[in-house]
């Protein structure tokens, strides 16, 4: 265990973070009251669980090897005429952090993962995603970061330009962590034990759909919502933490397209070529609730 620790240890000083924390393990479980489809007499929730595992392999001072993996499971009806189907994502990510000087470092990241209705190992089900993030350093409290993001979504390519700051306050009250427009959290820290901050998450994804529900021989489902919550954090211990999020869903969506209705390309929130037909009648937006429980380790 102290071997580990310092291993952890080396790695946040190796990545330049200015936190004093790295995550290891993060459980959500995230619920909504029933949604009314717009057009017809019926509800539906959305339920959600996932689960994220983060570690670090150290290869020298300046460059550490990056691990993880993550599967969630989302639960919600996508027609009113339908049974409810599950949303399924089955995931790794491999990568590697660099720091070239005092002020820059950089992370690359790539994510092959499952993403469908049913975990099945298939070339329908199948996405890869890649991450470049560089991080400039002015300070030990404020960095800027510039990278995208891009996925082999089911409807085309997918590019998201990144920009971010991370901020600690000279008291060390307040934090801010901005990947924008993929998510964001500011937070202020009351006393030892309790935490209140805002989140932001808004980026979309895709499910391919191996049950037939629709006149089309192959679906795709695109989800689509701008999640804003506010949360209390509750410390239990040294390294276990509880976030309880209460916010609301804007324009959210699960849309659902025969498989070879696709874009040309998308570039953040713009979709170019974009004449698709949608199948499937859409629900309202609405409250949403979570519930975070995850494992910190701390350095002094």
């Amino acid at each position: 265990m102290k071997y580990v620790l310092g291993v952890l240890l080396i790695c946040v000083c190796v990545q330049g973070f200015s936190q004093n924390y790295f995550d290891i393990a993060n459980f959500t479980y995230t619920n909504t009251p029933s949604n009314d489809f717009e057009v017809s007499n019926t509800q539906t929730t959305v339920e959600e669980l996932a689960l994220k595992f983060n570690f670090p392999i150290i290869i020298n001072e300046k460059t550490t090897f990056l691990t993880g993996l993550i599967t969630n499971k989302t639960r919600v009806n996508l027609d009113a005429n339908i049974p409810s189907s599950n949303l399924n994502v089955l995931g790794l990510n491999f990568g590697i952090n660099k720091i070239f000087s005092d002020k820059w470092s950089a992370t690359f990241m790539v994510f092959p993962k499952i993403a469908a209705d049913k975990i099945k190992f298939s070339n329908d089900n199948y996405q890869l995603a890649f991450l470049s993030l560089f991080t400039n350093k002015k300070r030990e409290d404020l960095k800027y970061k510039y990278g995208f993001y891009t996925n082999t979504e089911k409807y085309g390519l997918l590019i998201v330009p990144i920009f971010g700051i991370y901020y600690l306050s000279p008291n060390k009250k307040f934090e801010a962590n901005l990947n924008l427009p993929i998510n964001g959290d500011v937070n202020y820290r009351l006393n030892n034990k309790f935490w209140l901050g805002m989140k932001f998450d808004g980026l979309s994804s895709t499910y391919n759909i191996n049950a037939q529900y629709y006149s089309a021989n192959s679906t795709y489902v695109f989800k689509v919502s701008n999640d804003i919550v506010s949360y209390l954090r509750f410390k239990l211990n040294k390294s276990l933490y509880v976030n309880t999020k209460v916010g609301y869903a804007i324009k959210r969506d699960y849309e659902v397209y025969d498989s070879n209705n696709k874009i040309n390309y998308a570039l953040g929130p713009f979709y170019f070529g974009d004449d698709r037909t949608r199948l499937n009648e859409r629900f309202k937006d609405g409250a949403i609730f979570k519930v975070e429980l995850f494992y910190r380790l701390h350095f002094e």
